[in-house]
């Protein structure tokens, strides 16, 4: 093997361990507490709409809006809460 296939292999190993570090290490969804008044009634058939009555961007409560990073997913109407925050028991 040539010197620039060694360094191919390493940046190809370099690029899959920084891969592998991120998903390891990002962000993931918060579970949803059903010791909150306002969680206890949230089922799995419970519509987004429930959620944004709090957590709103726009006119949600303070410090329960959804973030500006927060991913976009959100904003489809047909996409679910609960498909990525658990509740948590």
């Amino acid at each position: 093997m040539k010197l620039h296939d060694w360094i191919f292999g390493g940046i190809i190993l370099l690029v899959v361990a920084a891969l592998f570090y991120i998903s390891v290490t990002g962000r993931h969804p918060q579970s949803i507490s059903i010791n909150t008044i306002a969680h206890q009634q949230i089922k799995a058939s419970t519509p987004r709409s429930t959620c944004l009555e709090c957590h709103d961007p726009v006119n949600g409560l303070a410090g329960v809006k959804i973030q500006p990073d927060h991913p976009e997913k959100w904003k489809d109407e047909k996409f679910s809460c609960l498909r990525c925050h658990k509740l948590q028991e």
